[in-house]
């Protein structure tokens, strides 16, 4: 049986963000998420944090993708964040981080979200990814997650 990604999936672009580390990167995606009624200002930004500690959320080439399930989360978010500086984010291929593609999925992750985070990881999407979202074609890369291909 083939698992498509979920059904409920918000993409949005941010270009020329302010941010000189990790934290402040991940306080900026908390404050897009938080609400401060169903999801708590600091809640994401921390969830974010803890998931980054455990490694491997670099793709290479000034990109991460970082990624969380978060509590009360109503729909999965794909936030792309292209920032003003790169920074480092102590990266395998020590290259400084230009952009993100953060993905918050509702807690637990169900099977579906474990698919769409690797079809954003894939070395062949991504790139296709990164594009479509620099342009801001938000639909467009959603349609292009949905069809994998």
């Amino acid at each position: 049986m083939h698992e498509h990604p979920p059904t409920c999936l918000d993409v949005e672009v941010h270009l020329g963000v302010n941010a000189g580390d990790e934290a402040t990167l991940f306080q900026f995606v908390d404050s897009i998420v938080a609400d401060g009624k169903r999801i708590l200002s600091g809640a994401v930004a921390h969830t974010l944090a803890v998931r980054q500690a455990r490694g491997g959320t670099a793709l290479g080439a000034g990109v991460v993708v970082p990624h969380a399930a978060v509590r009360r989360l109503p729909c999965a978010r794909l936030i792309f964040v292209r920032l003003q500086t790169a920074i480092d984010m102590e990266t395998p291929d020590h290259k400084p981080v230009q952009e993100a593609l953060t993905l918050l999925v509702r807690y637990p992750p169900s099977f579906a979200d474990h698919v769409l985070l690797e079809r954003i990881r894939d070395p062949h999407m991504n790139p296709v990814l990164i594009d479509l979202l620099r342009q801001g074609l938000c639909a467009e890369a959603v349609a292009r997650l949905a069809n994998g291909a």
